[in-house]
């Protein structure tokens, strides 16, 4: 039998958890996501309370005309040094440093997958065109955005016509929180709200991850609540939204799939206000924690372990 919602997180948090695949037309400038996202949902049995969305950040950039021509764009100077340097485009290097706080570090994925380090035939079907487009992208551009790291500050070509890019949404709690009033007026109640993007993952694959929320606590927590034999959890802070986010990705899909969004039925979560913005690390946030966690190893385990963790980094090969 299942539990009755009561908007709180249960012992178990839920007996059952469904997802169901809500497929859009083409999302254009102007047009009403909200409005979309019920009509679909329709053909599901329609909206619940209880239920949570799982949105794609490309749903409310298109409707919101965050899409940028390349062939408007006029590089900077640092642009085009970037460019010749890492063979990307100049006028996409100009769009992510305009998005972006700071360059973190850059990643050669084309010389990577050259020296076997990335296995393309692990990755693809077809190696061929993997490689392909790696000479098209042959470089990763890391970036502050706020205070979360992000390839190429989500700008993103895919599902676009050739010679457009797409921009995240420059609040995507504010995103977030602005369909999930939307869809309240025309349903009647609260329906939580999730907005994810594409990033990579461990072994160069890549995952969804949240960008905003609302409606739902994004961050489980539990920290430090007792386990099954009564001792302090050292674990527990379950990152809710991202989890969401993974798990409507294998509905999604990541190409020509026309899978937007993901209804989910079933989770006991705990409403909120607070978007993934509380829960992210401050400015200069990211910095500190490296620097300290350095001086902290350095402190425990010697001048050794830098000259070895410097050689490793540094080193031949």
């Amino acid at each position: 039998m299942d539990l009755p919602f009561t908007g709180r997180v249960q012992e178990n948090h839920a007996e059952k958890l469904e997802l169901f695949a809500l497929a859009l037309p083409e999302v254009n400038p102007e047009d009403s996501p909200a409005r979309m996202l019920v009509e679909a949902a329709g053909k599901c049995g329609g909206l619940r309370p209880g239920d949570v969305l799982v949105v794609a950040s490309k749903v409310i950039s298109k409707a919101e005309g965050l899409l940028v021509k390349l062939e408007e764009v006029t590089p900077s100077k640092e642009a085009r040094r970037l460019a010749r340097k890492t063979g990307l485009d100049a006028r996409f290097l100009e769009v992510v440093l305009r998005n972006a706080d700071e360059v973190l570090f850059l990643v050669p994925l084309k010389r990577l997958a050259d020296e076997g380090i990335i296995d393309l035939e692990k990755l693809s079907a077809d190696p061929g065109r993997a490689r392909l487009l790696l000479e098209r992208f042959p470089c990763e551009v890391f970036v502050r955005r706020g205070g979360a790291v992000s390839s190429s500050a989500g700008v993103d070509s895919s599902n676009h016509p050739p010679g457009v890019v797409s921009l995240v949404p420059a609040d995507p709690d504010a995103a977030a929180r602005k369909l999930r009033e939307e869809i309240g007026k025309l349903v009647g109640f609260e329906v939580p709200v999730v907005v994810t993007d594409t990033e990579y993952g461990p072994g160069f694959g890549t995952v969804d991850v949240a960008r905003g929320a609302s409606g739902l606590l994004p961050v489980a927590r539990r920290f430090g609540e007792p386990d099954r034999f009564g001792k302090p959890k050292f674990g527990g802070a379950d990152l809710i939204a991202d989890e969401l986010a993974a798990a409507a990705a294998l509905l999604m899909g990541q190409c020509a799939e026309g899978v937007p969004a993901v209804l989910v039925r079933g989770l006991r979560y705990v409403p909120a206000e607070d978007g993934i913005g509380a829960f992210t690390l401050p400015a200069g946030g990211l910095v500190r924690a490296v620097r300290l966690s350095l001086f902290f190893s350095l402190k425990v385990l010697g001048w050794r372990w830098l000259a070895r963790l410097v050689l490793r980094v540094l080193g031949p090969g």
